[in-house]
């Protein structure tokens, strides 16, 4: 088995590392309790999935952009965490999830001076594709 069979693609229980502010490279622990019947109903965070597609030839420069982030979102009340993907099919898709305690954290970001300033880092002359623009919101249930 190669090295890169064995790593595991997705777990919960990856080491810390210091290289990476990713929650999903430094996990310890689940980041989903269990809930019980009683407690499901009252546990349920909040989560925004948000689209956008690059028109012209800032793709690579847009992903540098989020993995040097500067992760204002972060400390924002009721911010659990930040995902964001791109699909191997549409590289110029970029697909942002972002956790929340509840719906009404969520708002509030959108509508803070916060949330401009951490549209500074986007690459000049950046061109997106009109109308393909999508913010979904969703009741997280489970993990």
């Amino acid at each position: 088995m190669s090295n890169a069979e064995s790593t595991p693609i997705l777990t919960t229980e990856m080491p810390l590392s210091s290289a990476s502010g990713c929650p999903f490279h430094r996990a310890t622990e689940p980041a989903c309790s269990t809930s019980t019947p009683e407690t499901a109903s009252t546990k349920s965070a909040s989560v925004a999935v948000s689209k956008f597609v690059i028109a012209n030839d800032k793709t690579a420069e847009v992903k540098e952009a989020f993995r040097h982030r500067p992760h204002l979102v972060d400390d924002h009340p009721g911010s659990l965490r930040l995902e964001i993907f791109s699909p191997l099919d549409k590289t110029e898709e970029i697909w942002l999830a972002t956790y929340w305690t509840d719906a009404a954290s969520f708002k509030l970001r959108r509508h803070s001076h916060l949330y401009h300033e951490s549209h500074r880092g986007i690459p000049q002359g950046l061109k997106l594709v009109p109308g393909a623009q999508e913010i979904r919101h969703f009741e997280h249930m489970c993990c």
